[in-house]
């Protein structure tokens, strides 16, 4: 085996939460540092049925309908009128999903003997929940209240499952307006506080919760929401949050997507000269976004080496852009074979 090691983002297309485990686990073994639940919840949507729940619980209401054939046709969402949004308003249900999925991990991990594997809890960080939900009026005036709803469910997570548990903050938004903005995307990031929220996501969790960062472009329908120029804004993005990232907290691994949904990466090896600047602290592993089912094999080992020409190092892990959930599960089975195999490239 090589020293990269797999990442699976989350979301997997299987009917139960011990299927998803199961065949992800099957498929890269030893590879694996966390193993994700598979989401089976929500895989096919990722954040629409936490909205949806939101709102079935009250703390939503609705503002203007949508079919959610796209970013920009989704249901948009309010405050409830005469009352004060907050974070003891939202169940966002990532705790139901740790206690369902934990004694099936510990069921897997113990019949596999691998006793560093850890349970991922995939969480979309407050920034992106309150923008998909809401738009950009509601960031700026409910932010706190799915700040506190989150840091809620990291907690009760990390007292359920305790050091077995990495907490992966999903930041889709972030890395959209950034690319939707690019040259401008620092000043915007300083403007809208987007790496410094999720840092503090961190901070306000309880010490010693370990955390990874998974870097999105959306893949609604399989369909990628930005496109960036080059890797630019994705680096920036992670240097900011590791710079930002508190004392007590351990940040795991930054995953960054150099695909999005239906589109391949790049074969321009100067879209990824960028990566020279990326700065990960010790202990912080980077995982490439690259794997993805349009290109031969060939051609994504030749995208791996552009990439690790450009840091002037290995990538810690190979990925997918995004989870597999908006796949099939004849596609998702060639991606996480596709994904082992490069672990030995280069």
């Amino acid at each position: 085996m090589g020293t990269r090691a797999v990442h699976f983002v989350g979301s997997f297309p299987a009917e139960s939460t011990a299927d998803a485990m199961q065949a992800m686990l099957d498929s890269a073994g030893p590879l694996l540092k966390t193993l994700p639940t598979g989401e089976t919840r929500r895989y096919e949507f990722y954040i629409k049925p936490i909205i949806e729940d939101l709102a079935s619980q009250g703390a939503l209401e609705l503002k203007k309908p949508g079919d959610w054939t796209s970013p920009a046709d989704r249901t948009i969402y309010r405050a409830p009128r005469g009352k004060k949004l907050t974070g003891d308003m939202m169940d966002l249900w990532y705790l139901h999903e740790a206690e369902e999925a934990l004694p099936i991990f510990k069921k897997l991990r113990a019949g596999r003997d691998v006793p560093s594997l850890s349970l991922q809890i995939g969480m979309p960080t407050p920034f992106t929940l309150a923008f998909i939900a809401m738009g950009r009026p509601g960031v700026l005036r409910h932010r706190i209240a799915f700040v506190d709803a989150t840091v809620r469910e990291i907690t009760a997570v990390h007292a359920l499952v305790g050091d077995d548990v990495v907490i992966q903050l999903e930041a889709t938004a972030e890395l959209v307006v950034m690319s939707k903005t690019q040259p401008r995307h620092k000043l915007v990031d300083r403007i809208m506080g987007m790496s410094k929220g999720i840092a503090a996501v961190a901070a306000a969790a309880p010490e010693g919760t370990r955390f990874g960062v998974h870097l999105c472009l959306g893949s609604m329908n399989n369909k990628s929401t930005a496109t960036m120029r080059d890797a630019q804004p994705l680096v920036d993005l992670a240097n900011s949050v590791v710079r930002h990232w508190p004392s007590g907290r351990t940040l795991e691994f930054i995953h960054a997507p150099f695909a999005a949904g239906d589109k391949p990466p790049s074969v321009d090896p100067e879209f990824y000269a960028p990566l020279a600047g990326l700065a990960m602290s010790a202990g912080t592993s980077f995982y490439a976004g690259l794997v993805h089912d349009i290109p031969s094999e060939a051609a994504q080992f030749q995208t791996l080496q552009n990439i690790e020409q450009a840091m002037g190092r290995p990538v810690d892990g190979v990925a997918t852009a995004c989870g597999l959930g908006r796949r099939s599960r004849t596609v998702a089975d060639a991606l996480m074979v596709r994904a082992s195999t490069l672990t030995t490239g280069g």
